[in-house]
């Protein structure tokens, strides 16, 4: 087993790092010594590393398993253009011809790392050839898809154990995820039969992201901040929107009212416009991506200064994966979310439009004997959408199925879902499988209700998001999020508002909703206040003058910060927390944003410039200068086609503008700049600094 420097050497000759990043060495010498690993490593801290080495180490196959064609795609790409030519992929985009090349090139050796989707894993014919040739790693990206309890369940991923045990030999498992709660964690090692792996985690923490939450009140106000935000910001950034719909929408309104360069992606598009999108954004062609959250998953660019969520995520795990996209190089990002009461509301309808219910599994049924032949379906898929049956649902609908042995998925294509017929469901058993899809509706609702209090909360937003993954903060990064910030600066103000509140929560007899409660606080006057003696209470009125939405964030605030709870599933109600009643018995004014999110952007921005000099560059020409060499940067990608960070990265050229090298030999005493890309360069890149005169000489 290689160990130490020998790994050290591998690393720099065939990737050309300098050092492992923390825990990538362990979890290459867990697969190199024959341990299963599981290994939980932020966005950005290189897990396709922890396997595409040992895959050039190890004598044979070694197979990943990953969710997403484009993120295969991208992972095959870039090992080709660092001279990893046996890396490729099977995935439904290839035609037979291709498909046979691949699989004969698997078959003679030609190939050390194969990426394939999980379904794949059911096809018999690759089934046939990876049990003649064996594999020596398996590896699960994106491992969390295969817990029920993770925030982006794939029922295919339930397949893979099965896949490995039928192999004559059993290979070493490496289960990679960025965003697995500890909960999530021990289900990742159940459902891959691996409960003694050895664990490696790393901090989840990414001290240069600076993250902040405002909160909106409809689509205009939404607008109006997100052009705010756009204003003080440079560089290249994405904003997630929720649905296709709302990414072209937010697109065209970017493109157009702003006048900033900006592309759209989402699963809709046809393979080759999401690659044109991918790869102008990657040259810097364009700066702006609005996205669902399709993309991201294998992006290859470190610059990326800002992530922008235009809407409330579906939980907190999927938010901390998209924000990892920024500041991959170590420099400042800023992560800024934009929510509004709607947003909740749209998450939740998503949810219960992905649950799968009885008369789904009825419509597939039905499906299967429609179209059976010979003992097995051949089901057309886009009959199945126009029933309403997309893929999320069908997944999940065919997994159920498997799981109660009523039939088989033999196979699929672009076209056909393969279906052969298995035996009738036990008594009880339909039931049971449904109430299992209850209990996962109401965990994602859960899970919906964490990232609102986090967006709500008054603390720390850092601390809050890595003790959901199970860490406890190391210190304060500076600059923070916006709540730090604001308590920092004096924007976080202190008032008795929020114990009226609670005191008038302890004064009702019986429990009301959030909406309720701020009618009886700002004094509404309806038939119902009068019909329940809401009217008569100490406290009705005593918020009079506010509006209901001003009162809902101050509720939403309360129990987001835990002094107020929801009871009840289907109509809650909100009550007091033992926290609260010490609250309210201290009477101490508790803490309120007064205009924060106002002046939070200019201050934070602030802020980040004081904290990263080399961003700044504290005079107007050096800023100049970046600039003239990041277009040139820009120029070299358009001609050659390829990502502008493998020419430069922005910490070089921000070092070349901070110094301005006059010779050759002074360039190439720029850490980052080798002597091929000197040889290259060099003339052009002092021509442009020559160009701008230094005023301070």
């Amino acid at each position: 087993m290689r160990t130490g420097p020998a790994l050290d050497e591998a690393l720099s000759r065939h990737f050309h790092f300098e050092r492992f990043r923390p825990g990538q060495k362990e979890v290459i010498e867990a697969a190199l010594a024959g341990d299963d690993v599981l290994a939980v490593m932020p966005t950005g801290s290189g897990k396709s590393l922890c396997y595409q080495l040992p895959a050039l180490l190890l004598p044979g196959l070694t197979l990943v398993i990953s969710p997403l064609v484009a993120l295969m795609k991208d992972q095959v790409d870039n090992l080709h253009k660092k001279d990893f030519s046996q890396a490729t992929t099977l995935n439904s985009q290839l035609n037979p011809e291709e498909y046979r090349l691949r699989m004969r090139g698997i078959r003679s050796g030609e190939y050390k790392l194969v990426y394939v989707a999980p379904e794949r894993l059911r096809n018999r014919y690759f089934n046939e050839l990876i049990n003649e040739l064996g594999v020596d790693l398996l590896v699960v990206d994106e491992a969390h898809c295969i817990s029920q309890w993770g925030h982006d369940f794939r029922p295919d991923y339930l397949w893979i154990r099965d896949f490995y045990e039928q192999l004559p030999r059993r290979p070493r498992i490496m289960a990679l995820t960025a965003t697995a709660t500890p909960a999530v964690q021990r289900d990742i090692l159940k459902q891959l039969g691996i409960p003694g792996a050895r664990k490696v985690a790393a901090s989840s923490d990414r001290p240069n992201l600076y993250i902040s939450a405002q909160r909106v009140d409809g689509e205009r106000e939404k607008q109006a901040a997100l052009r705010e935000f756009l204003d003080g910001q440079r560089g290249s950034g994405i904003i997630y929107a929720v649905t296709r719909k709302e990414s072209e929408a937010v697109a065209v309104w970017v493109r157009e009212s702003l006048g900033i360069p900006t592309g759209c992606y989402h699963a809709g598009l046809a393979p080759n416009e999401r690659a044109g999108v991918q790869e102008a954004f990657i040259r810097e062609e364009i700066r702006v991506v609005v996205a669902t959250n399709a993309f991201g998953m294998g992006i290859d660019k470190a610059n990326i200064r800002f992530v922008v969520h235009y809407s409330l995520p579906a939980s907190l795990e999927a938010y901390y994966q998209e924000i990892g996209r920024a500041g991959r190089d170590g420099l400042p990002a800023r992560c800024q979310l934009l929510f509004s009461l709607k947003d909740k509301r749209l998450q939740e309808w998503i949810i219960d439009n992905d649950a799968v219910t009885r008369d789904d599994l009825a419509l597939f049924w039905r499906a299967c004997a429609r179209h059976a032949d010979g003992g097995r379906s051949a089901v057309p898929l886009v009959e199945l959408e126009r029933a309403g049956l997309g893929e999320t649902k069908l997944r999940l609908v065919v997994s159920m199925l498997e799981r109660l042995q009523a039939v088989r998925l033999s196979d699929r294509d672009e076209e056909y879902l393969y279906v052969e017929p298995g035996k009738r469901p036990a008594p009880g058993a339909v039931q049971a499988a449904l109430q299992e899809v209850e209990n996962r509706l109401a965990h994602r609702k859960n899970k919906l209700s964490a990232v609102v209090n986090w967006a709500n909360t008054t603390r720390c937003r850092r601390a809050m998001l890595l003790e959901y993954f199970g860490e406890e903060p190391e210190g304060r990064a500076e600059p923070c999020c916006d709540n730090c910030l604001a308590a920092a600066t004096g924007d976080l103000e202190f008032s008795k508002e929020p114990l009226v509140v609670l005191a008038c929560v302890a004064e009702l007899q019986r429990g009301v909703g959030r909406k309720k409660l701020a009618d009886i606080l700002r004094g509404a006057v309806s038939a119902n206040m009068s019909a329940f003696g809401y009217d008569s209470l100490i406290y009705y009125r005593s918020l009079v003058g506010k509006s209901g939405k001003a009162i809902l964030a101050v509720i939403d605030r309360l129990l987001a910060d835990g002094y107020l709870a929801l009871k009840g599933a289907e109509y809650p109600v909100v009550v007091l927390t033992a926290q609260g009643r010490k609250t309210l018995k201290k009477g101490e004014p508790l803490p309120v944003m007064i205009n924060k999110n106002k002046v939070e952007v200019k201050k934070s921005a602030d802020r980040l410039v004081k904290a990263d000099a080399k961003i700044s560059a504290s005079a107007p020409d050096e800023r100049e200068l970046l600039s003239a060499l990041k277009e040139f940067r820009s120029s070299l990608a358009r001609q050659e086609q390829k990502p502008a960070y493998i020419f430069f990265h922005d910490s070089v050229l921000m070092e070349i503008a901070r110094v301005r090298p006059r010779t050759l030999a002074e360039l190439r005493d720029i850490k980052g700049l080798g002597e091929k890309k000197v040889s290259a360069y060099g003339k052009e890149i002092l021509s442009i600094i020559e160009s701008f005169p230094n005023n301070l000489l």
